[in-house]
């Protein structure tokens, strides 16, 4: 009887013994699972961040990132939600925000915000940021004949939007070195971001959407720029390491041929200029300007004086 009751007494201890392994054993993987799928997402996140950093360092126009938040965080994932803005000559302006995810496998940006929309009618052709519906500012590749829609020229436009300021895409007849570039474009225009390569390929049948690549001029307290060729650098720097660039063989080239060019010799294909609007009166009929697109615009306040 004593047996028994001690095989018994054993037996319950075993079951003990064993049903507190096993629930350790369980908060243990439990645990690391969710270390680990902790670790994947911070990993994922981070490369999340660099390619939306590196994103709008090569490919955004005057574009500025405000802020990056995190959303909806979790050991599995969450969300980046980036806040963006233009300065229009001393005018902030809101530009669209982008929503980008990441999780323990994986990372994507929503592309469908990167890339701007089209409006087709009877008169109208033109390109608009998908949030703001503002009006996207376009450039002309100087080897492409013929786009969808034709080149347009809006510089006179501008001639009937008094007491506002714009900012203008400015695409050569050929590529010039900056240092010449400096010396075409009037002094009372913000020179922000400089155009130097895109895809060539087939525009007449319409919007093919590539995007622009170049890089925005660090400006000092003086809204002077002052440090060119540190932007430079850091501009084939990051596109070295994109994947936008990877299989891109005509990319490759362009990197290649100019990467190690001093800034004052970088062929500069266009520009972005910023300004009052009366102020590009003086750009209408040079003859290297191939087109001019205009994009955001704000009208002037009194307490807001334009920086030029």
């Amino acid at each position: 009887m004593d047996l028994k009751k001690s095989i018994r007494k054993a037996k319950r201890k075993q079951f003990i013994v064993i049903g507190a392994i096993t629930v350790v054993s369980f908060a243990v993987l439990f645990v690391g699972f969710f270390v680990g799928m902790d670790k994947l997402s911070t990993k994922n996140y981070h490369t999340l961040l660099e390619v939306i950093n590196d994103q709008e360092m090569i490919a955004s126009p005057n574009t500025q990132l405000d802020s990056q938040v995190i959303a909806n965080s979790s050991p599995f994932g969450g969300e980046v939600v980036t806040n963006r803005s233009k300065n229009i000559d001393g005018y902030t302006v809101e530009w669209s925000n982008l929503r980008s995810r990441y999780s323990f496998f994986r990372n994507s940006i929503d592309w469908n915000e990167v890339y701007p929309g089209s409006y087709y009618s009877s008169k109208n052709f033109y390109e608009y940021n998908r949030q703001t519906k503002q009006k996207v500012a376009s450039f002309y590749n100087p080897a492409i004949t013929n786009y969808y829609g034709g080149i347009k020229n809006e510089l006179s436009e501008l001639d009937k939007m008094e007491n506002q300021v714009a900012e203008v895409a400015i695409s050569f007849d050929k590529p010039y070195p900056y240092e010449e570039v400096r010396k075409m474009l009037p002094s009372n225009v913000n020179l922000v971001w400089l155009y130097v390569y895109s895809e060539t390929v087939n525009e007449a049948e319409g919007p093919s959407g590539t995007l622009p690549y170049g890089f925005q001029l660090s400006m000092d307290d003086q809204n002077e720029i002052f440090d060119p060729e540190n932007d430079k650098q850091h501009f084939f720097e990051t596109l070295e390491k994109s994947p936008l660039f990877a299989d891109n063989q005509e990319g490759q080239k362009f990197i290649q041929q100019n990467k190690n060019k001093k800034v004052e010799k970088l062929p500069i294909w266009g520009v972005m200029l910023t300004g009052q609007t009366k102020n590009f009166k003086a750009l209408q009929n040079e003859p290297f300007v191939r087109g001019a697109s205009i994009g955001v615009t704000a009208p002037i306040v009194p307490y807001i004086q334009p920086e030029k």
